[in-house]
């Protein structure tokens, strides 16, 4: 029998005010998250890939959940009391943020950051998490930490203040980490560090992963299943090996199509998605992603398709799965099969 998810997102809707009125940035989106397991969540940028994960952490500022829920090791976190989510933030769960330099404090010590983030949570002497804030620093990689837990962030790289970020939301050894984006205002040798980093770190302390990212080749290498957003929506999820090789969504198959290969010719131009992302407030009707679909039907631009279970484990939102016959999917006119 399977172990229970440590994690369970189940219908969620998260809604935000504008000028215009409330909108949903976020609109029926379901997960899951197995203990260890490292679960990616990819999509272009306005897809609601942070918001869902900031309402996991119940860090969603002027937003709200309108309806759904979330489960953390069986325990309902929408409408829990908030000095009970400020408990599970550090113990049961915590968040890398994309930009370390503005998620540290300028006026504070690195030390400072990692012995407060201890204390709040572990009934320690200061000395002791002093001494805890030095392990830290050593397991994450940087480099003479005797002195670094004196730095203050603006005297690190952007590579060194990402792995104090990491070594803050570990401090705690909590169950579930969330990383937004963790590596995306880094160069691509200091990427690799920090990746590898967290794998290390998952495998050591046997911590889930909710990895979010827009980069289909960094889902590729570090996730065991993958669920791919668009304008609020799942489109697809599965077990990224096999989404990767064989997608049913048109859109994961863009997605899929960007990604730099050595052997693409120069001269050829790099495959794009046309258009952009909708913004809530000015959804098309029927399939978000149908304006920019090179599949799309007339039904599309009318009716809103139902994420459906197209194999074990899978599950994708599209209409061409009813002319397909839930085979891969039939994206630019090529039929695509698993195996």
């Amino acid at each position: 029998m399977p172990s229970p998810p440590l994690l369970e997102v189940k219908d969620l809707y998260v809604q935000f005010p504008t000028p215009r009125g409330v909108v949903d940035a976020v609109t029926g989106v379901s997960f899951t998250v197995a203990p260890g397991e490292t679960v990616a969540i990819v999509g272009e940028s306005g897809s609601g890939k942070s918001v869902s994960s900031l309402a996991v952490m119940g860090l969603l500022g002027t937003g709200r959940i309108s309806s759904g829920s979330v489960l953390l090791r069986g325990e309902e976190l929408v409408g829990t009391d908030p000095e009970r989510l400020r408990e599970l933030r550090g113990t049961e769960m915590a968040m890398i943020f994309q930009n370390p330099m503005t998620s540290l404090d300028p006026l504070f010590t690195v030390g400072d950051q990692i012995i407060e983030a201890i204390r709040a949570h572990r009934r320690v002497s200061r000395r002791e998490a002093r001494a805890r804030a030095l392990e830290l620093l050593r397991e994450v990689g940087l480099p003479d930490p005797e002195r670094r837990i004196r730095s203050y962030p603006h005297e690190l790289s952007g590579g060194q203040q990402q792995r104090v970020m990491i070594a803050i939301a570990l401090a705690c050894e909590p169950a579930l980490l969330i990383a937004d984006e963790p590596t995306t205002a880094l160069d691509v040798t200091v990427e690799a560090q920090i990746l590898d980093l967290l794998r290390r770190m998952q495998r050591d302390h046997g911590t889930a992963l909710l990895l979010i990212t827009h980069d289909m080749a960094v889902v590729a290498e570090m996730a065991d299943r993958v669920v791919v957003m668009y304008a609020g929506q799942v489109v697809e999820q599965g077990p990224v090996r096999e989404v990767l090789r064989s997608p049913y969504n048109p859109y994961t198959r863009a997605l899929i199509d960007s990604i730099p290969m050595p052997t693409t010719p120069r001269n050829r131009p790099m495959p794009a998605i046309s258009g952009s992302v909708p913004t809530p407030a000015q959804l098309p009707p029927g399939c978000r992603f149908h304006p920019r679909c090179p599949s799309a039907q007339r039904r599309c631009g009318r009716e809103v398709p139902p994420l459906l279970e197209v194999g074990v484990g899978r599950a994708s939102r599209c209409w061409l799965h009813e002319t397909t016959g839930a085979s891969p999917a039939a994206v630019g006119g090529e039929v695509r099969r698993a195996g």
